[in-house]
């Protein structure tokens, strides 16, 4: 091999190796790119995200405003008509019991010397049931006026899942159900609620 093609190869391999840097740093600054596309994309999606949750929240509050309006009419005569005179009913309030937790209650029944604590769903599940009836253990911590008074629970709701129903009734809870627009006691006609 002579000195002249040593040299053509030494030229073409720098030109090649020139070549390669100029790709490398061009692949360099597409991955930059790239990941501040990403980047970008991930706070887009976490803006999205907050917002879709703020959404969800507002929409669950006034559904659950309207599952609330749809079960209050009627509900009065409903428990009059099953022996318990309600005298007032009131609407969502709270109550902080001893350990400081806040207890929220949708819809309150009240008669002398006795309260129905009701809990509105749209659609309950055993596991809504199970968190009515521990609030109901605290409830009279949260609102001392009733201390000394009978406090009955119920639920609520459009849809009963899980056989949720049934797990209520057992649990000595009244259960009020809203078909078409109607609203109605399920509880049999012999039913005896469980104070707490």
């Amino acid at each position: 091999m002579s000195t002249a093609e040593l040299k053509q190869i030494v030229e073409r391999l720098a030109l090649s190796q020139q070549e390669t840097d100029r790709q490398m740093k061009e692949t360099d600054r597409q991955m930059k790119e790239t990941e501040r596309y990403m980047q970008e994309t991930a706070r887009q999606m976490q803006e999205t995200d907050q917002k879709i949750k703020a959404l969800s929240g507002l929409f669950t509050s006034q559904w659950g405003k309207l599952v609330e309006a749809l079960m209050r009419p009627g509900t009065v005569k409903l428990f009059q008509a099953r022996g318990v005179v309600v005298s007032q009913m009131t609407g969502r309030r709270t109550g902080i019991d001893h350990a400081g937790r806040e207890i929220e209650v949708d819809m309150t029944l009240v008669n002398s010397g006795t309260i129905v604590v009701v809990e509105v769903k749209t659609t309950c599940k055993v596991e809504d049931i199970t968190w009515h009836l521990d609030k109901l253990q605290r409830f009279k911590q949260a609102f001392s006026e009733y201390s000394t008074w009978d406090v009955q629970g119920g639920l609520a709701a459009l849809t009963f899942e899980e056989e949720s129903d049934r797990h209520a009734f057992r649990n000595g809870l009244w259960v009020l159900k809203c078909q078409d627009g109607i609203t109605s006691i399920a509880n049999g006609e012999n039913f005896q609620a469980q104070v707490f």
